[in-house]
């Protein structure tokens, strides 16, 4: 799917509680329908309970986010948003590091280049869930889950797709918006946690997700989350890395950094300086297996595509393995052995 050029971007507006409705959007509690509150804010017409909304975006969320407090996100976001004055959506990603001294300068670099990529990656991810046979539903709601800055969700959205992104931080779903103004969308976009979706049932004919199962607190939650909200026979495509990856650990950049202790990894991003992530990494057999008994079957698993952005400014002996990697997974016998120590997966289902 190619992305057209960019338009006229789009005022971000402030969505009425019936439109959040409209797209399916609930109270993450009770899954009751959402008011219009003093605030602003939205009030659950169920269990009562108050939800504010900030910068226009509902905050939904029923967990805390694992790096920042709350106060501390919401300040990050506001920041953010002051910034937005006739910066591209790069220049206001870098802001956002600025004098930020828990994230060391190697990794941000290494985060800076997979967002700036990301885009591109987009687009080879969709190609390889197309591979999979997983065409997009043409109608109803797609949810980009943890969407982050939305490359996924504001590739689809510029095909046409009705998507709407949830990401359990504010300031990554400001940078959403800005990513997607660009290419001239209004983008919904909800704070909540993958765990307690703020969607009715039934409400999606498609969940998508790029580098979220292994980020979240408990992902046999996401996995029961995401069948709840997905009509029967409703997609779930996702893609996360290997557990079981030779290569450098997406995090820290440590080689075969999942086969390696927790201990270990600790170590190495105290002595590096980096932050820690805290995830769940999955091998394919264990990807196939939380899948299966969270609702879902025709698992089918693919090595994911590399985007010519995500590899260009990487060392020579990276691109060379990379070039082989795209020769191989051609390749079905041996796709299927490399993919147990492939970088990552790219899985489909459906719900049951």
């Amino acid at each position: 799917m190619s992305e057209p050029p960019p338009t006229a971007v789009p005022i971000v507006r402030a969505r009425s509680a019936r439109e959040w409705e409209a797209l399916g959007v609930a109270c993450p509690s009770c899954h009751a329908p959402l008011d219009d509150a003093v605030g602003p804010a939205l009030r659950c017409t169920g269990c009562g309970r108050e939800y504010p909304v900030t910068l226009g975006i509902p905050d939904l969320r029923l967990l805390g986010d694992p790096y920042l407090s709350t106060a501390e996100d919401v300040t990050a976001a506001t920041t953010l948003a002051g910034r937005d004055d006739g910066r591209s959506f790069g220049e206001l990603y870098a802001s956002y590091y600025e004098g930020n001294a828990k994230v060391p300068p190697e990794q941000v670099a290494r985060f800076t280049h997979g967002v700036l990529a990301a885009a591109d990656r987009a687009q080879a991810t969709l190609q390889t869930w197309k591979e999979l046979d997983a065409p997009m539903p043409t109608t109803g709601t797609l949810l980009d889950l943890g969407c982050g800055t939305a490359p996924l969700g504001v590739a689809l959205a510029c095909s046409g797709y009705s998507v709407v992104g949830v990401d359990a931080g504010l300031r990554w779903l400001v940078l959403a918006r800005k990513r997607a103004a660009e290419q001239g969308i209004d983008l919904p976009v909800v704070c909540a946690n993958a765990e307690h979706l703020p969607l009715r049932a039934a409400s999606c004919t498609a969940v998508v997700g790029e580098s979220v199962l292994e980020n979240v607190a408990d992902a046999d939650a996401v996995v029961r989350e995401s069948r709840r909200v997905l009509g029967p026979r409703g997609v779930l495509a996702l893609t996360t890395p290997n557990r079981h990856s030779v290569g450098p650990d997406p995090h820290l950049g440590l080689l075969a950094g999942g086969w390696r202790s927790n201990a270990t990894l600790q170590a190495h991003a105290l002595r590096s300086g980096q932050v820690m992530p805290r995830r769940r990494l999955f091998t394919p057999a264990e990807l196939t297996r939380t899948l299966r008994h969270g609702g879902f079957e025709d698992v089918r698993l693919s090595l994911p595509q590399f985007a010519g952005a995500q590899v260009s400014g990487l060392a020579a002996p990276l691109r060379l393995a990379i070039g082989a990697y795209h020769l191989i997974r051609r390749i079905p016998l041996v796709r299927s052995i490399v993919l147990q120590i492939a970088p990552a997966i790219s899985v489909v289902a459906r719900s049951t």
